[in-house]
């Protein structure tokens, strides 16, 4: 979608593009770093990285940033899509409910977190330090 409006020179249709890749990598950076530390093992002991489920996360962050762009009839079917795919990973034994319902708010976080006007208030910054990274959100006074 992105690439579609910058070739297409729509901005709306960019900025929408932008916010949906957005909403995908915090899902997924929040995800990724719960899963290194919490540590949970999955219902078929496959691995020790249950929680929160990903492909929830992934799906709602996108549905959400949808929801917030555009109209309820468009928006509907990617929180129905974004539904089954979380519970799809309860059967297969990948996932406990837990792990797809924290992961569904992950994303749900993610989306309204890129979407919402509050954003220019606390902006974000990473910061590498020896061994890993710090996430620093910092509040402006001169807004």
């Amino acid at each position: 979608m992105y690439a579609v409006g910058r070739l297409k020179d729509q901005p709306q249709v960019s900025h929408v593009g932008m916010d949906l890749i957005r909403a995908v990598a915090i899902a997924e950076g929040l995800t990724q770093a719960l899963k290194y530390t919490t540590r949970r093992e999955r219902p078929d002991h496959s691995g020790r990285n249950s929680f929160p489920s990903g492909h929830a996360a992934d799906t709602f962050a996108f549905a959400t940033a949808l929801e917030r762009h555009l109209d309820w009839k468009l928006f509907v079917p990617a929180y129905v899509f974004s539904s089954y795919v979380a519970l799809s990973r309860l059967p297969d034994n990948r996932h406990w409910l837990s792990d797809a319902v924290f992961g569904a708010a992950v994303g749900i976080i993610a989306g309204r977190t890129v979407t919402g006007h509050e954003t220019a208030w606390y902006p974000v910054a990473i910061a590498y330090v020896p061994g890993g990274a710090a996430i620093m959100v910092v509040r402006r006074h001169d807004q």
